[in-house]
């Protein structure tokens, strides 16, 4: 070991080696933040996660184990045998199909590129789906409507029609009218408790029944509440405070 260190111009070529390892280094740092920008999802990995994914930009399907870091909803995207993204997946097993089929490939190695695609094809498959179950929500009786819908779209539409509907009964009768949707909505929560104990449902299905049944006590509490202070007009600052 001293024989090697001692030898002549050895501590200069350690000197030179240092200093263009800095500097591959930073190049490393300022490529992975240059990429990052480009997708801020991907601040979400750590550099090691990112490396992975950029040296293997000819195969999408590598990006699936570090999906959850940078989409908390999405488990796993569903790739056909051309390897076109054609859905995705929660933890749960629920499948919503994007609108439009992306194709990893068009992206020319830029993972951040149909990254960026998955995120748009994201929102737009939960904004139709969620029109289309509010538009479905009157139509039919609500313990049946809960099954037939993904459980984020549920939940966003149980919160729409429940601000609606206390708005409704408020500017119809006002206290009285509240009184009267508060016992609606305890109803509503008795038969979505009813329906959680059937042996038929699914694991997703209790999944959202759960968090249904969360939002549905604590909608029927604040109408308690409201009750109790004799709101009269949805201007009351009792109800204008919910809705912050």
């Amino acid at each position: 070991m001293l024989l090697a260190t001692a030898k002549e111009g050895m501590h200069a070529s350690f000197v030179e080696a240092n200093g263009l390892l800095e500097l591959i280094q930073k190049g490393l740092n300022d490529y992975l933040e240059a990429k990052r920008l480009s997708f801020a999802r991907l601040f979400f990995l750590s550099n090691d996660e990112l490396l992975q994914i950029l040296s293997e930009t000819k195969d999408p399907l590598r990006v699936q184990p570090h999906l959850k870091k940078c989409f908390e909803g999405i488990d796993s995207l569903e790739f056909d045998q051309d390897k076109i993204i054609r859905s995705m997946c929660s933890v749960e097993g629920e499948v919503v199909p994007f609108i439009s089929p992306i194709d990893p490939h068009a992206a020319n190695g830029m993972v951040e590129k149909w990254m960026l695609q998955v995120e748009a094809a994201m929102k737009a498959a939960i904004a139709r789906i969620t029109r289309a179950a509010n538009a479905d929500y009157s139509g039919k009786e609500r313990t049946a409507w809960v099954l037939d819908w993904p459980g984020m779209a549920v939940l966003a539409v149980d919160q729409i029609w429940w601000t609606l509907e206390t708005e409704a009964a408020l500017g119809a009768r006002g206290l009285a009218g509240l009184k009267e949707y508060e016992k609606t909505c305890t109803r509503q929560l008795d038969d979505v408790v009813g329906l959680v104990r059937q042996r038929s449902l699914t694991k997703l299905n209790r999944a959202t029944l759960g968090a249904l049944v969360t939002l549905d006590v604590h909608g029927r509490d604040v109408l308690s509440e409201m009750v109790k202070a004799g709101v009269e007009s949805a201007n009351d600052f009792h109800w204008l405070s919910q809705l912050r």
